[in-house]
């Protein structure tokens, strides 16, 4: 009997690929969405809808209980519905922190608590790593910006209920197919421009997101329980490492721009005026510009080891796969 699973936030870049791993490993697979939410790569038929509405008691009540009366209660949530950048600095605790406290909530109150709940966090729940050491789930966590205190405090919510079967994943910097954000820096390098903000040797971790939706996978379905595991490739890369790679795969040469950070200040407040002034939120803004700033986010990938964990793509494949994929899909030019 197929075990079903429901994946919040499925609509996104992250989420899209846990989808499909979900089918992939057989689970009866169940896509939490918004009701505008967008299913362009949500097309396998094989995906079942559900409409959540996390901010609304009554409707959330609803929309468990209406799935519980047709299919019975979830083996598997994966909690990866969130917001990372938001031109109302409110909503990252609203969205990150309270809809999440308020879906564990409905969940109890509904008798629906699954098997085990993985929670999507990031690495901006630590902070930067201490001089030259890399990120531990040991390290205290000290984040610098709004978006990772909420991630923080969702944690720390999970961790006071503790018969709750929780599990936190810290996922490095996510790139690949269908992710927006990296796709801007790769844009830039078409054009021939390579910028850094401050220093060209910020130390850095990554993950191919197929990489990462294997081990949110091995680590559901393993004993792990109460516990934060961060995730990457297990290497260590510099921002001039990820320049030369992406140079590299685009045939380009570049004019190097090493940004003093005042007046990447300057640029992020015009951007946020910007982005206010078309309500949308800007890429580069004085939130994201504190973690861009910070000289350390190497990580130590320990516990996701010992659980065998074995990434697919180092830096170097996963970027050649990912333009790969841009330029098959139009958004770079071949």
């Amino acid at each position: 009997m197929q075990k079903k699973i429901l994946i919040t936030g499925a609509s996104g870049f992250i989420g899209s690929f846990l989808v499909e791993e979900a089918i992939k490993r057989n689970y009866q697979t169940f896509a939490g969405i918004r009701t505008a939410g967008n299913k362009k790569y949500l097309s396998d038929p094989h995906i079942h809808f559900l409409e959540m509405d996390f901010s609304n008691d009554i409707l959330l009540d609803n929309a468990l209980n209406n799935f519980a009366g047709e299919y019975g209660r979830f083996d598997f949530i994966i909690h990866n519905a969130g917001v990372t950048k938001s031109i109302n600095k409110a909503m990252y605790s609203l969205v990150n922190f309270e809809n999440t406290k308020r879906f564990v909530h409905a969940l109890q109150r509904n008798n629906l608590v699954p098997n085990k709940f993985v929670y999507i966090s990031s690495l901006a729940s630590f902070g930067p790593g201490i001089n030259a050491c890399p990120i531990t789930t040991c390290q205290i966590q000290q984040p610098l910006t709004r978006y990772g205190k909420s991630k923080l405090k969702a944690e720390q919510f999970l961790y006071a209920n503790s018969a709750f079967p929780f599990l936190i994943i810290n996922p490095a910097a996510v790139y690949g197919p269908r992710d927006k954000d990296f796709f801007f820096l790769l844009k830039s390098i078409q054009k021939h421009i390579e910028i850094y903000i401050g220093s060209t040797e910020q130390l850095l971790s990554f993950i191919h997101v197929q990489d990462l939706a294997e081990a949110i996978f091995l680590s559901m379905e393993s004993a792990a329980i109460h516990q934060n595991l961060i995730v990457s490739d297990l290497n260590l890369y510099t921002s001039k490492t990820f320049n030369r790679i992406v140079k590299k795969n685009l045939d380009k040469k570049t004019i190097v721009f090493v940004v003093p950070v005042f007046v990447a200040r300057l640029v992020a407040m015009f951007s946020e005026i910007a982005g206010r002034i078309k309500g949308k939120a800007s890429v580069l803004n004085s939130e994201h510009l504190k973690e861009i700033e910070a000289m350390n986010w190497s990580v130590n990938c320990t516990e996701i080891i010992k659980l065998g964990f074995l990434p697919q793509f180092n830096l170097e494949e996963g970027l050649k796969h990912t333009i790969q994929w841009y330029k098959k899909h139009g958004w770079l030019k071949s």
